[in-house]
């Protein structure tokens, strides 16, 4: 903590007043130790008006190299998107210009005893333009928060992402709004986002 305050110091000095908040933000959220994962995982859904469709995905999180149990833990997590060129095609034939949302998914955290601890994932979709041609891409960012039971076993720990999840997608078109339900597609995919280290 001390090296982190005098790193903070010396960012002040020199007028960095983002590199502050952020070291002063990972050691509060106990995420100093944390590495860095981005996971590609396919999934498919059911559009309006174009049926299933493959969606690409690239989750970005920080896994935290070890976790204390019966703490909050709160990681920086976001989603890239690209729903394809049909998705785009579809959202230009109806008048859409641009699109917004929610992405809910969730994480997984399997504790050495075979315990899981299902960790809910909501990340807003911010006002995205569709594009003129090419395919239709976005982000939902934000952060999710565990509680990590004080009874939860100590020892390694897997974090994956979970093979459901769901967009809420808002249109300022005729379409309105529209939900789709993904799933991990193929099943086989690797979801494995990395490992943590219970302690007591």
């Amino acid at each position: 903590m001390t090296t982190t305050l005098a790193k903070a110091k010396r960012a002040v000095t020199g007028g960095g007043i983002v590199a502050v908040l952020t070291a002063l933000a990972l050691t509060l959220l106990g995420t100093s130790n944390a590495f860095a994962v981005d996971k590609s995982l396919t999934f498919s859904g059911s559009f309006p008006l174009i049926g299933t469709q493959s969606v690409a995905t690239v989750t970005h999180v920080n896994v935290p190299a070890s976790v204390k149990r019966g703490t909050t833990v709160t990681v920086p997590f976001s989603i890239d998107v690209n729903a394809g060129q049909t998705a785009a095609d579809g959202l230009r034939l109806v008048g859409a210009t641009q699109i917004s949302g929610t992405i809910t998914a969730s994480v997984s955290v399997k504790a050495s005893n075979n315990t899981v601890y299902n960790v809910p994932v909501s990340l807003p979709i911010g006002a995205t333009p569709v594009p003129a041609t090419g395919p239709l891409t976005f982000t939902a960012s934000g952060s999710v928060a565990f509680a990590l039971p004080a009874s939860a076993a100590t020892g390694p720990a897997t974090v994956s992402v979970n093979p459901n999840a769901s967009s809420h997608i808002v249109t300022n078109s005729a379409l309105g709004t529209f939900d789709v339900a993904l799933t991990l597609s193929p099943a086989s995919q690797n979801t494995t986002l990395g490992t943590s280290n219970i302690t007591s």
